[in-house]
C-alpha cells in the first residue's frame, strides 16, 4: 500500500496539524502552500492522495484549477 500523501493548503499550521496525524499513523506526507509548490511536487513524484484546500490564497491557481491540471 502507497502511503505518499500531499497537503496543499495555504495556512502552514493546517498543513503541519493534518502532517502530524498522519504521521503518527504512518504515512510520508509532503507539503504545499501553493499552486506553485503544489505542480513541482507534482512534477518530483506523484503522490498516493492529495489533500486539497479549494482556496488558495497568494496562489496563482486556486484548488479547482490545480484539479484541472492534474486531469
Amino acid at each position: 500500500m502507497a502511503r505518499d500523501i500531499l497537503i496543499v493548503d495555504d495556512e502552514a499550521d493546517i498543513r503541519m496539524l493534518i502532517a502530524g496525524v498522519l504521521g503518527d499513523e504512518g504515512f510520508i506526507t509532503r507539503e504545499a502552500a501553493n499552486s506553485d509548490e503544489t505542480l513541482d511536487a507534482l512534477r518530483q513524484r506523484c503522490p498516493s492522495l492529495i489533500i486539497l484546500d479549494i482556496w488558495l490564497q497568494n496562489s496563482t491557481l486556486d484548488g479547482m484549477q490545480i484539479l484541472d491540471v492534474i486531469q
